[in-house]
């Protein structure tokens, strides 16, 4: 009978600790390798350099780029945003030339992220343009396509593009269907939580590529009109 005992007690044992193993692996697969582009130098940045910008991290290569950055940030605005991107600081909401749905089979990577336009025209002229063109048309009308809100404000899960509602002209997006509900009844609750209510990041941005670039305005036009 011992014996018999002794050997259920160690399968037990042995159950557990593979039990735990696994977990373990699991964890280690879910977590994703850290993977975001120096703003300053184009080199890998690391989770050791950053710092705190509008509410958000911003990676560097070394000790040497923050500084660099912090002299003249606006120079490097839309290496920082695609970095936000790279580090799901910010999310993709709409085509970036167009404003429209996304179709997952554009998408193309940009750095470290992925980028899905509405039609395969978007995603055309955006790969015809040059390295730094690119960019300029991807945040040209930056609230349009991506937002900084990145977590539901309700549950604090990362956020579902389609689940939104409009609160004082501007959208705010949840996990789920289930959310907005508890946002509506108390919104005050909730607007601390939500960048888009704090300093105007995303108008700001939106505001300031619009008056520099007045071609990417016409691009935007000239897309809407080749989705319809």
């Amino acid at each position: 009978m011992k014996p018999l005992l002794c050997v259920l007690s160690l399968a037990v044992a042995l159950a557990a600790t593979s039990r735990a193993v696994m977990a373990d692996e699991s964890a280690a697969a879910e977590k994703k390798e850290f993977q975001a582009t120096c703003p300053v130098s184009g080199g890998p940045a690391t989770e050791e350099n950053s710092v705190e910008y509008r509410g958000k991290k911003v990676y560097f290569c070394c000790e040497k780029c923050p500084k660099a950055f912090a002299q003249d940030p606006k120079k490097f605005k839309n290496n920082v945003l695609l970095q936000l991107l790279e580090t799901a600081q910010m999310v993709q909401v709409g085509c970036p030339l167009s404003g429209g749905p996304t179709d997952e089979e554009t998408a193309v990577e940009v750095g470290h992220a992925k980028v899905a336009f509405c039609c395969e025209k978007c995603q055309g002229k955006f790969k015809q343009a040059s390295d730094e063109e690119k960019l300029k048309l991807l945040f040209a009308n930056l609230t349009k396509a991506f937002t900084l809100q990145s977590e539901c404000p309700v549950s604090g899960k990362p956020i579902n593009p389609k689940a939104f509602v409009e609160h004082d002209g501007k959208k705010v997006y949840f996990c789920c269907e289930g959310c907005p509900k508890a946002f509506t009844a108390d919104p005050e609750k909730y607007l601390a939580k939500l960048p888009q209510f704090q300093d105007d990041d995303e108008q700001d941005a939106d505001e300031e590529h619009e008056h520099d670039d007045h071609e990417d305005d016409d691009h935007e036009d000239e897309a809407k009109e080749e989705a319809k």
